[in-house]
């Protein structure tokens, strides 16, 4: 092989394995270490206050997203008083300018696939840890999921609530849906 040979080859394995980590950023499968604007002690709220998750993420029993909690909802605790915290104070800048904490996302599930909280959280009453692993442990944010989902983990989970596919090979039409969200029928999750 000669050296332009060798140097082509080199090229195109750079911009395959480019194109390659562009691709899995873009739908999620490589993780950026995300660095949240507050450095929020999950194990502070969780585990010494007892709170639980859905006190901060309330859309989380009546909503298809948790969402992040409204800046307003952190200064009900938080704005009594002189903190010296420097944390505290961020939130309270945040607040001052009539802005919402930027905070940033860290899980993320492909674009297909449809995870309603409300009906996890609220109807079959599954821990958020189960999805979320123990967030209640950590002193900062996460800058990555601590547990990366797999369809497996959810067909798992399914079966282990023994959840049927009540449609077996029909097409599942929008009136039906509402009897479909206990079943383990792939139209229920993949859209």
């Amino acid at each position: 092989m000669n050296l332009a040979d060798r140097i082509t080859q080199i090229i195109l394995i750079v911009v395959v394995a480019g194109a390659a980590l562009a691709w899995g950023y873009w739908v999620g499968w490589v993780e950026s270490g995300v660095q949240q604007p507050i450095a929020f002690p999950h194990k502070k709220h969780a585990a010494e206050l007892s709170l639980p998750c859905t006190t901060c993420h309330q859309r989380a029993e009546k909503d298809v997203v948790a969402g992040r909690p409204p800046t307003g909802l952190c200064l009900g605790c938080h704005m009594a008083g002189d903190s010296k915290s420097e944390e505290i104070k961020k939130l309270k800048g945040y607040a001052e300018k009539g802005q919402e904490v930027p905070w940033r996302r860290v899980w993320r599930l492909p674009a297909h696939v449809f995870f309603p909280h409300r009906v996890h959280v609220t109807n079959a009453q599954i821990s958020c840890q189960t999805c979320h692993g123990p967030m209640e442990t950590l002193e900062r944010p996460p800058t990555s999921a601590l547990k990366e989902l797999t369809m497996d983990d959810c067909i798992a989970c399914h079966a282990e609530r023994k959840l049927t596919k009540v449609s077996e090979g029909k097409t599942a039409q929008p009136t039906r849906l509402a009897s479909l969200r206990l079943s383990a029928d792939c139209i229920v999750c993949h859209r």
